[in-house]
């Protein structure tokens, strides 16, 4: 660290992936590295941070020392990808060892980043945050900044990637909401971006969005910049190949881009669609490559029996949910698959699906209200592999692979769920979920990636779960 630096720009990044009593975050290893190529392009930050899969104790002592190590910083860029966690009105970023029983020990609360990177002479902090519950409020109910706030930063800026009564979703090969970030600072391609073009692209971006909505505080001029140029950005938006919209059509970053008139651009886009047998040999293929990986007598023949059955609706109750989440996020140029939303047809529709969303954590379903209709004609659109234990000690896995067609692409989601039992040779129907994962798939791709990480982490689940059920009984 360059003690003589005056004025830095200084960005933290952090991503944790592997959790020793959470869920794996896949995504997120992708997040912070697509997060420092935009910082880095913007050519202001003096010093990009990275740490990947920290424990608490890490992550806080990085922290001081980055902000120690500067004489005087200008702009504190904190972005966080990983799980996140609410006690009361505190969220906590959780660490690689992060224990509900023991936040504060093993998590990084908002109140204590606030007073690591405290600076007087810092003259603007920003924090992204990619995590559940990251909306938790900075502003109390009446309207005043958190006390801790007051005083200790000239000025703030939070963005969160959903309220804190809902999720923020992973995807592939980022998540939803960090791709949407990196998008919209790419949006504009003249003069200066500031933080507030970024805000008013992401707003926009998630307008239609009930399940997952970014939550904005800030303590600024509005005048504070993202990068001085969007010149700057030029090689990162080629590189994206990211369509741009203007107004209401959209255009593509490609130089010397000949001018099409309206039949060639549809016949041109003609491609892109799906057509019936296409979507079909698709899911097929799909299914069919998933059944036999998993099948053959490596694959814990020996511990489970495996049953594979193929729906041509959305039949299973699990996945039921997880679907309508995704769905209604995504904006699709048809209807092949339709969500309908009863919230949406009351003046209080915004304030009941809030509520819808709190009540999940109750134990009641948020969704049971909604429709879920598949309108397109085909024959396959939901695997469902049940393996079950051949010993007494061991429980039951169920995978549920859905295939949500559109015109553009296929929505792939990946559910994996455990089952423990509730009488002789009977498991609990619901179980409790391990994996859930979503992918958008062109309809032209061979789907063998796609079949390896669906297989791989099953295997990964089941192995693990099975060692360490050896491993308890052996002791």
């Amino acid at each position: 660290m360059n003690l003589e630096n005056q004025l830095a720009n200084i960005a933290i990044l952090i991503g944790n992936t592997d959790y020793k009593l959470l869920d794996k975050l896949e995504c997120c290893s992708a997040d912070v590295q697509a997060m420092k190529e935009l910082l880095a392009a913007t050519g202001r930050f003096d010093n990009i941070e990275v740490l990947l899969n920290s424990d608490s104790a890490h992550l806080k002592e990085l922290i001081r020392t980055l902000v120690d190590g500067h004489k005087s910083i200008n702009e504190i860029f904190f972005y966080y990808t990983g799980h996140g966690s609410v006690r009361g009105s505190e969220f906590y970023y959780c660490c690689t060892d992060f224990d509900d029983k023991r936040p504060n020990e093993t998590g990084l609360s908002n109140s204590e980043l606030h007073v690591l990177l405290r600076t007087p002479e810092s003259d603007l902090v920003v924090k992204v945050i990619d995590a559940c519950s990251s909306g938790a409020p900075l502003i109390k109910s009446d309207g005043a900044f958190l006390p801790e706030t007051k005083g200790v930063f000239k000025n703030i800026l939070q963005i969160a990637s959903c309220l804190e009564s809902q999720s923020s979703f992973t995807g592939d090969p980022l998540s939803v909401f960090t791709e949407k970030f990196r998008d919209a600072a790419l949006r504009k391609t003249d003069g200066i971006v500031y933080y507030t073009d970024i805000i008013a692209a992401l707003r926009d971006d998630f307008l239609e969005n009930d399940y997952q909505t970014p939550h904005f505080v800030y303590q600024m001029t509005g005048r504070e910049q993202f990068v001085d140029t969007a010149a700057k950005l030029n090689a990162l938006r080629s590189s994206r190949a990211a369509p741009i919209s203007v107004g209401t059509s959209t255009i593509e970053t490609t130089v010397d881009r000949p001018v099409l008139n309206e039949f060639e651009i549809l016949q041109r886009a003609e491609g892109r669609f799906a057509r019936k047998d296409l979507a079909q040999q698709f899911v097929a293929k799909l299914f069919e490559k998933i059944s036999y990986e998993t099948s053959s007598e490596e694959f814990f023949g020996e511990l489970f029996t495996s049953e594979a059955t193929v729906h041509s609706d959305f039949k299973e109750p699990t996945a039921r949910d997880f679907i309508i989440r995704v769905l209604s996020g995504e904006k699709r140029p048809d209807e092949f698959v339709t969500v309908a939303n009863p919230y949406s047809r009351t003046p209080w529709g915004r304030a009941q699906l809030a509520m819808a969303s709190i009540s999940a954590t109750f134990g009641e379903d948020p969704f049971k209200d909604y429709e879920l209709r598949l309108n397109c004609q085909i024959d396959q659109v939901q695997l469902k592999l049940t393996f079950t234990p051949k010993f007494v000690a061991l429980k039951r896995f169920v995978l549920v692979v859905t295939c949500a067609p559109s015109l553009e692409s296929c929505y792939v989601m990946e559910l994996l769920t455990q089952h423990s039992r509730t009488d002789w040779g009977v498991f609990n129907a619901e179980g409790t979920e391990v994996v859930r994962r979503w992918y958008r798939m062109p309809w032209t791709d061979s789907c063998e990636g796609l079949v390896a990480k669906i297989c791989g982490k099953l295997k990964e689940i089941v192995r693990e779960r099975v060692d360490a059920t050896v491993k308890a009984l052996a002791e």
